[in-house]
């Protein structure tokens, strides 16, 4: 069930193509600049060890992976009102057993252009690639698939307007793809979203908004789902280290009920926030989330979400960081909650001028349903050659 195949194979050369793409179009875009440009380069090798990488059900096995992965970066200032930005990423995964091999990465393209003191245009195109042990609390669906790949492609507009010093109107809008090619659970998911906002800053340390914003999706054979939200927004600096934002609202969903067949339309409490904590040396951020996102399971999945990161330098060779994140949300269809979780706390460790030690472990758990648990340690050591560029 994990060996190659054809659209395995299809969707590596896929990653690579996208990749050269926008990396050719970043190079197109920069052409008439005469500024050089900014390239780094990361590389990443590590050696894996975990008793069930992709949360299966079945007997546990131990089982080891090496993996290989590089970050390209090209940062160009076309002129003093425009940048171009690319990232990319590749990784080469091997299994020693059971598993087989796996291609995964992304690469993201930036375009910002400053118009004037009031007026800034941007567009981003992106493709990610992802296994579940990598990105298990991104989404539920990972949840009901543990053995699927998600691919994603995302194309996304946006315009700023700032009348005066202290007001900012903004518009954006995007199409997003989700595609599962290995699973026979998860279906691929267009969607599209447009939004409008204002903020305006009534001090130095606090700035106040509000949002509107309509998300609509389709999956093949069925009707289309969509959601409307209204937001009033919130950020503000509490003291010199102490700084956070919320979001709250309503949201109006419409959508076809899998277990009465009929379309429903429904009025609920959506919302977010985050409050971090950064003095020298020290990064502590919680957040939260409810509310509907794009998925593989009916189109739109309403998810309730939260999370930690932390990150604490010890000295000036070492920083210990850890995160935490939970997710879960009711399957459309069945009287159950699904849930994810994934820990992690890992050291990175300065042995050169660019080249760290990075030793790392993981807890993942999934549950789909009642009784259906499935967890896993990963376990991993590595070097990472950071800032190598021209």
């Amino acid at each position: 069930m994990f060996l190659l195949s054809p659209d395995r194979v299809s969707g590596s050369l896929r990653l690579f193509a996208i990749g050269l793409i926008a990396l050719a179009a970043a190079f197109v875009l920069a052409a008439r600049s005469e500024a050089k440009p900014t390239v780094t380069l990361e590389v990443d090798t590590s050696v894996l060890l975990s008793d069930n990488p992709f949360l299966t059900t079945e007997k546990k096995k131990a089982t080891g992976a090496v993996e290989l992965v590089a970050r390209p970066r090209v940062e160009w200032q076309i002129d003093p009102r425009t940048d171009v930005d690319f990232r990319g990423e590749v990784g080469v995964r091997q299994y020693s057993r059971r598993y087989g091999n796996f291609v995964t990465g992304r690469s993201d393209l930036q375009v910002r252009h400053r118009r004037n003191e009031y007026l800034t245009i941007g567009a981003q195109a992106s493709y990610r690639r992802d296994l579940v042990s990598d990105s298990l609390t991104d989404s539920i669906d990972f949840a009901v698939d543990p053995r699927s790949i998600r691919e994603s492609v995302d194309a996304r507009g946006s315009v700023a307007w700032s009348p005066d010093a202290t007001t900012t109107i903004t518009g954006d809008g995007g199409w997003q793809r989700l595609r599962y090619p290995d699973s026979d659970l998860l279906e691929t998911t267009r969607a599209y979203d447009f939004g409008v906002g204002i903020n305006k800053r009534l001090s130095e340390k606090l700035t106040v908004g509000v949002q509107g914003r309509h998300t609509s999706s389709r999956m093949a054979g069925r009707e289309d789902t969509s959601v409307n939200a209204l937001n009033i927004t919130a950020t503000r600096r509490f003291a010199t280290f102490w700084y956070g934002g919320a979001q709250v609202g309503v949201e109006w969903t419409k959508l076809r009920d899998p277990a009465t067949l009929q379309r429903e339309s429904r009025a609920r409490f959506n919302g977010s926030a985050n409050l971090c904590y950064a003095p020298d040396g020290t990064s502590v951020c919680l957040r939260s989330a409810l509310q509907s996102e794009v998925s593989g399971l009916g189109g739109l999945q309403r998810e309730f979400s939260v999370g930690t990161t932390i990150r604490h330098r010890i000295s000036e060779m070492g920083t210990i960081r850890s995160e935490i994140d939970y997710r879960r949300a009711r399957l459309p269809g069945f009287d159950t909650t699904a849930q994810v979780f994934r820990g992690s706390v890992g050291y990175e460790h300065r042995i050169g001028r660019n080249l760290y030690l990075t030793p790392d472990v993981a807890y993942l758990q999934r549950n789909r349903r009642a009784g259906e648990k499935a967890d896993a340690f990963i376990f991993s050591i590595g070097l990472s050659l950071r800032g190598a560029g021209a």
